[in-house]
């Protein structure tokens, strides 16, 4: 992303983040930026947003409805900003810039566990207590790979521990050639 661009996206975060921590609307707005990154994700709502000859009040109620009423005030005040000045493509930045700052500023890890085979209730909740940094919340999502074989893969962040069978097959195979 060019800087230009970088430091819009920015000013954006800033302002979402200032009213998330005024009015305690962390959640609110993570609910929002789903929302926001999947309209954002279509190009044909890109094209209506970012094409000067259709008219955006049509296009916001529009979007509304198509929402399901599930986006708040907030987060279509949002929308109407980007598309007013024609920025609906800094979405996804925005939406991702955010997400860091509201895990930092409440103290959360988000960690992605994918598995050989499902997890246990017992298991579940093992992995989450070792996963669990003291003062920190943990926001734990799963997945099921069977290509791993068995073991399991861990991201948290840009982090990645890889303790799959599938893995450490790999590593044997380079090893011998």
């Amino acid at each position: 992303m060019r800087g230009s661009r970088r430091r819009r996206a920015a000013r954006y975060v800033e302002a979402v983040v200032a009213d998330a921590h005024t009015g305690q609307a962390w959640d609110v707005w993570e609910a929002d930026f789903e929302i926001l990154a999947a309209i954002a994700d279509y190009f044909w709502v890109r094209l209506f947003h970012q094409t000067t000859s259709w008219g955006l009040d049509a296009g916001i109620p529009a979007v509304h409805r198509g929402a399901r009423d599930s986006i708040s005030a907030r987060g279509l005040g949002l929308l109407r900003l980007l598309a007013d000045q024609r920025e609906v493509d800094l979405t996804q930045e925005v939406a991702r810039r955010y997400r860091e700052a509201a895990d930092e500023a409440q103290n959360v890890d988000r960690v992605h566990v994918t598995t050989a085979t499902a997890l246990g209730d017992a298991e579940l909740g093992d992995l989450r207590d070792r996963l669990t940094a003291p003062g920190r919340t943990l926001r734990l999502t799963t997945d099921i790979d069977p290509a791993l074989l068995g073991g399991f893969v861990v991201r948290r962040g840009d982090d990645v521990l890889d303790l799959s069978v599938h893995a450490r097959l790999q590593a044997l195979a380079s090893t011998l050639r």
